[in-house]
């Protein structure tokens, strides 16, 4: 069990410290090291987990702490999170337990002498988990949203300042809850009846997707998914719901041209193929080698042969693709403020002065590019997973102001089958999809189709 622990307190400190994903440091440490799925899934459990609520677990230690002031090396102060979040949020194990492993932790490390320290502090938390005193939300409403949601006080402010104070602890609360499995059915291979019929013999609980219950479902309990039979099969993908949304309202046809602008790792690029019954030709571009490598080996797994994988840079013009696509499907980098339930780091990376600046011109000149391939007549898809006016909305009516052959089109019907909830944003016509506003297991999203009339 200790040995659990000391792999989470390394990849803690390894993503403070070089500015790490989680996301891409859990599976190099489950590749690195004989772990089995319990281990596993506890390694993951308090690795998000502590991530998720880093400012909230800080404010609760630092109640305990005699010298408030004094520094703490990053290794004990996350021993002490762990400890906290286990006492929080896991029940299973004794509050005891707890302190001993962390006690043994910090003697085993180079902190030795933080050893009677981390002690004391547990072992007082424990008393008085209930004395613990939160800012006061009518006084201070940024600082209590940012402590006790545990959020940077910039990123709430700025929500504030776009959707209001209600809303944005909406966001916050929606975003620290851990969403359920979305699958999406390979319809290639299987229809929803009988994949329903698989998981109640493999024990799987589940639910249909209230928006696309024909091809996607909510699971629960289904443990080390990618070494299961029927995943190797290719019977299934993961994804989530509003992912789905975008390549949904693409509405690719059977025997169309396509051009997925950034198609790494493949998710929405494998889910067009299926929508056109893997008949036309889906040229997949993606300038990282590996992540164009990730969009094969999902192609091979599902059983799609009519995508072309490019590697390429999308923001570069390609001559042979002029006016070649029927539509296409830009899903821009972004910041990725609609996935911080899915990935809580990205609370915690800082932007610089310069942040939207360097993206804005890598979206506008994906738009920009994607726009010269489309025939006349043709249908763009620009998507992204952020919650940010100025890589969405702004992005969208730059280009519009520029690109005067290109027309929004309407959304309003696709939203009523669907039963989508969405923000309305200047653009009335796109899909602003927000956590917590829209529905609780719902990552933000943003989608907007354009026509090019000429």
């Amino acid at each position: 069990m200790n040995s659990s622990r000391k792999l989470i307190v390394e990849i803690l400190d390894r993503m403070e410290k070089q500015d790490s994903y989680l996301n891409i440091l859990l599976p190099s440490y489950f590749s690195k090291h004989r772990l089995d799925s319990l281990d596993k899934a506890l390694l993951q459990e308090i690795s998000y987990g502590v991530t998720r609520f880093k400012k909230k677990l800080d404010w609760i230690i630092g109640q305990f702490l005699v010298y408030k002031d004094k520094q703490i090396p990053l290794t004990v102060r996350n021993i002490l999170r762990i400890a906290v979040y286990q006492f929080f949020y896991l029940e299973k194990i004794p509050d005891y337990a707890i302190v001993n492993e962390s006690v043994e932790l910090v003697k085993n490390s180079s902190y030795r002498g933080y050893a009677g320290m981390i002690n004391a502090v547990l072992r007082n938390i424990t008393r008085k988990s209930t004395e613990i005193i939160w800012p006061d939300r009518g006084e201070e409403p940024v600082k209590y949203i940012s402590v006790f949601y545990s959020f940077p006080e910039w990123l709430v402010e700025r929500w504030i300042k776009r959707f209001g104070l209600e809303m944005c602890q909406d966001i916050c609360a929606a975003s620290n809850i851990r969403s359920d499995l979305a699958l999406r059915v390979n319809i290639l291979k299987i229809d929803m009846a009988q994949f329903q019929k698989i998981l109640t013999q493999f024990k799987i609980s589940f639910k249909l997707s209230p928006f696309l219950p024909d091809i996607a479902l909510n699971v629960k309990g289904f443990d080390d998914i990618a070494n299961s039979p029927i995943y190797r099969k290719g019977l299934f993908s993961i994804q989530d719901e509003s992912s789905m949304l975008a390549s949904e309202f693409l509405a690719p046809l059977a025997g169309e041209t396509i051009i997925d602008m950034c198609s790494g790792p493949g998710g929405k690029t494998a889910h067009i193929a299926q929508i056109m019954q893997s008949k036309g030709t889906i040229f997949a571009l993606e300038k990282n080698k590996s992540r164009l490598e990730m969009v094969q080996k999902e192609a091979s797994r599902l059983g799609i042969d009519m995508i072309v994988p490019v590697l390429a840079d999308s923001c570069l013009l390609i001559k042979e693709y002029l006016e070649k696509a029927d539509k296409i499907l830009v899903d821009a980098p972004c910041s990725g403020t609609g996935v911080i339930r899915k990935k809580p780091d990205i609370k915690w990376k800082k932007w610089g002065r310069n942040y939207f600046k360097e993206l804005n011109k890598t979206q506008e000149n994906l738009l920009e590019t994607a726009a010269r391939y489309l025939k006349p007549g043709g249908e763009l898809l620009y998507t992204t997973c952020s919650l940010e006016k100025e890589e969405n909305e702004d992005i969208i009516l730059r280009f519009l102001k520029k690109n005067t052959n290109f027309v929004v089109r309407e959304s309003s019907q696709f939203v009523k089958e669907k039963g989508l909830v969405k923000y309305d944003s200047s653009i009335k016509e796109a899909i602003q999809i927000v956590p917590g506003y829209s529905g609780s297991n719902m990552d933000g999203f943003y989608i907007v189709k354009m026509r090019k009339v000429g």
